[in-house]
């Protein structure tokens, strides 16, 4: 259970991370706002991407798991 929490946190975190470069919230003075924000996009997805998996996989998992 508590496994769940920390993996469901983290992920979410990446995504509210990559929303706040999206955004221009987090972003350093002397930086190129176009790439912050490129950057911002890749984290979302790749945020989207982990939580995604995460679920398959547990998923898969309980599936073998009661088939025992």
């Amino acid at each position: 259970m508590i496994n769940d929490v920390i993996n469901y946190g983290i992920r979410i975190l990446i995504i509210l991370l990559g929303l706040l470069f999206v955004s221009g919230y987090f972003m350093p003075e002397d930086s190129d706002s176009t790439m912050m924000r490129v950057f911002g996009a890749i984290f979302v997805l790749f945020g989207f991407y982990r939580l995604a998996l995460y679920r398959a996989n547990k998923k898969r998992y309980n599936t073998r798991k009661d088939e025992n």
